[in-house]
């Protein structure tokens, strides 16, 4: 009996300990913490790109990942810096087109999928992707016409080593852009507000920064 009753405590305490450790897991595993500071830099940028682009009148339609299927902290910590500097300004996001990503495959969103956005967005409206610029075919790019909407990209990974900016700038496809930098910039003391954040992980791209834009720079990888 005494054994019985022994082997049943031993049972309950491994089940226990097998939820806490899935539990654990799933919030992130027992490696070093998540710090979303330099993502909600990213989305506090994108929102003032934004907003320096948007019209009395116009709108704000955002593209982002549709984190339910797939977690993903980094892209709640851009929504959340994103959405907090829209509130501060009292500037609402129209419609929000939340994509489901496979993990494994690249963060793009279907060239179909932007070319109806961007056709049927409002006159004055600015679209913001999380998700890379709009990547759409000539014949897209001539049913479009010159009547496009303004549109800010969050452009992560090596996207800008396998798209060309410039031309998407010089095609009116894109106004504004972020892009992640290979290795952060060393500073002596952690940043202290978002924009020292974003600059040590970031870097903010117009056509008027191209000539200055570098794509690759030595040390380890950056953040994605």
């Amino acid at each position: 009996m005494r054994d019985s009753k022994f082997v049943g405590i031993a049972a309950a305490v491994a089940t226990v300990g097998a939820w806490s450790v899935l539990w654990t897991v799933e919030r992130g595993g027992f490696g070093p913490g998540f710090n979303p500071k330099p993502h909600e830099a990213n989305g506090w940028v994108m929102a003032r790109q934004a907003l320096d682009l948007l019209k009395p009148g116009g709108q704000i339609i955002a593209i982002t990942r549709d984190t339910a299927a797939f977690k993903n902290p980094a892209s709640d910590a851009q929504w959340a810096g994103f959405s907090e500097l829209l509130s501060e300004r009292h500037v609402s996001v129209t419609k929000t087109l939340a994509l489901q990503v496979d993990p494994l495959r690249p963060v793009e969103v279907p060239p179909g999928d932007f070319f109806e956005l961007i056709r049927k967005a409002p006159a004055g409206a600015v679209i913001v992707s999380f998700m890379g610029p709009p990547l759409l075919s000539e014949a897209q790019l001539r049913q479009l016409g010159d009547s496009k909407p303004r549109i800010v990209a969050f452009c992560s990974g090596n996207l800008p080593e396998r798209v060309d900016l410039k031309i998407l700038f010089d095609q009116g496809l894109l106004q504004a852009a972020v892009i992640s930098r290979k290795s952060p910039v060393r500073v002596a003391s952690p940043p202290k507000d978002l924009q020292a954040w974003f600059d040590q992980f970031y870097q903010a791209v117009t056509p008027s920064s191209m000539g200055n834009l570098t794509l690759r720079d030595d040390g380890p990888g950056g953040l994605e």
